[in-house]
């Protein structure tokens, strides 16, 4: 019976000396490692400023009082399953790291980081405080919004592209949140060189401060800052979601943040694109951008060629539209204007899409609605003649009705003289029609 007790409580001390080396050996970093799916998190965690301090896996990936729980062994045990599972070579789902796992008192409590400056860059300080209860579309940030593990060889490191994303995506150039000195001390520097060694007291140098000041805004200079606008590529939800029907939610943001971002299912850039802030060229962005300086280019010719319905004029899409030809279509032959190259439309075009007959029609067209937006302009002069004199002669009411006219037939007329009526001639006609017609009763109305 001796025997036997002695054998029993030598088992069991076994048993527990086993269980206790299991439970230590199995929470070393380099058991974590072991894994093949896990090795090239394991050898950037080596790298990073929690692998120096030794700071083990499961001081990070458990939250505090976890990592003896019931819950915790089926979870470890669930990655075992996966290990012996799978051949990949990657961890398809991010783990959860819970916030108190991050300011415990032993790691970075709340009392100590939160007002301390920290240094993101060589010339941007990062205070936690700023960020702290801060909301993304409603979800509250966790400490791995920022501190995401984007890239192998940076393990729970903030990425830059993760603070462009939150602060320039859907947001006015300098403006709230993408505002630039949120992050950026403004120069107080003089601007210009012969002030910096030969400046007189009485000469105002220019900084940035002083630009700031007199509202010049940021984008005279540094135009192309940022690109991209962090896009959502719906194929990538398949990456992680095999139903299609997925696809319909990703339009709902307040769905995609609270299931992504408030249950940390999920990094910034599964879903989003990237966007960059970085120094550029700063001529070349202005110079072939269009609507840095042409706001709405060719907007009536777009009016024409869409033929909208407008008051006393059905909806008329040009042909053109109707078979979705673009402006290249027709604007075929290069010319040389004020030293540049512009794309000109031509008759040639026409032929070459339908036949030579048709050559000559895009100047038939021209020369028809030419003809008929003079008369148009005759009768507008004459209309404006008559408010002229009918000022202080006529009551209000009827001027100002005979002004709203006016006013209508030069909107209706404007279209077809900025935007060349060749572009929808049969539109054109319509709309110079009703804008004579306004012309015409706004003179009736003054001659009563």
């Amino acid at each position: 019976m001796r025997t036997f007790l002695l054998i029993l409580l030598i088992i069991i001390a076994v048993g527990i000396g086993g269980i206790i080396g299991s439970e230590y050996y199995t929470a070393q970093p380099e058991f974590c490692g072991s894994c093949h799916i896990m090795k090239r998190y394991y050898d950037s965690w080596k790298t990073s400023k929690h692998g120096e301090e030794n700071i083990a896996c499961v001081d990070c990936h458990y939250a505090p009082g976890e990592r003896g729980a019931l819950k915790a062994k089926f979870k470890g045990l669930g990655q075992l399953f996966s290990y012996l599972a799978t051949k990949e070579t990657a961890v398809r789902k991010p783990p959860k790291v819970s916030d108190l796992s991050c300011i415990t008192s032993d790691c970075h409590p709340k009392k100590k980081f939160l007002d301390k400056k920290v240094k993101f860059t060589e010339k941007i300080p990062y205070i936690h405080k700023t960020h702290v209860d801060k909301t993304i579309e409603g979800q509250a940030l966790h400490c791995d919004t920022c501190h995401q593990h984007v890239r192998i060889e940076k393990h729970f490191e903030v990425p830059k592209e993760a603070c462009y994303l939150c602060h320039f995506k859907n947001a006015e150039f300098n403006k709230d949140r993408s505002k630039c000195s949120l992050c950026h001390e403004i120069p107080t520097k003089p601007l210009q060189k012969q002030k910096k060694e030969e400046a007189k007291p009485e000469e105002k140098p220019i900084t940035h401060k002083s630009l700031e000041e007199a509202k010049v805004p940021c984008w005279s200079c540094h135009y192309e800052l940022v690109y991209g606008k962090g896009e959502i590529k719906k194929e990538d939800c398949l990456d992680c979601h095999d139903e299609p029907e997925m696809l319909k939610k990703a339009d709902d943001k307040k769905i995609m943040h609270t299931e992504h971002v408030a249950e940390q299912n999920a990094n910034c850039f599964d879903c989003h694109m990237l966007i960059q802030h970085k120094e550029t060229d700063f001529l070349d962005p202005v110079r072939l951008d269009c609507q840095g300086c042409h706001p709405n280019h060719h907007i009536y010719q777009r009016m024409l060629l869409v033929g909208a319905g407008r008051k006393g004029v059905p909806e008329t899409p040009s042909l053109m539209y109707d078979v979705k030809t673009t402006c290249l279509g027709c604007h075929r032959d290069e010319i040389l204007k004020k030293g540049e190259k512009l794309a000109q439309g031509s008759g040639k075009a026409c032929a070459a899409c339908h036949t030579e007959k048709h050559e000559g029609m895009a100047d038939e067209w021209k020369d028809k609605t030419t003809e008929e937006l003079k008369t148009a302009k005759e009768l507008e002069k004459e209309a404006l003649d008559a408010i002229a004199k009918a000022e202080g002669n006529s009551p209000k009411d009827k001027l100002k009705k005979a002004m709203v006219m006016v006013k209508e037939g030069q909107e209706s007329m404007r279209i077809v003289e900025y935007g060349s009526g060749v572009h929808n001639q049969k539109y054109s006609i319509m709309l110079l029609d009703i804008a004579m017609n306004n012309f015409e009763d706004a003179i009736d109305l003054l001659s009563d």
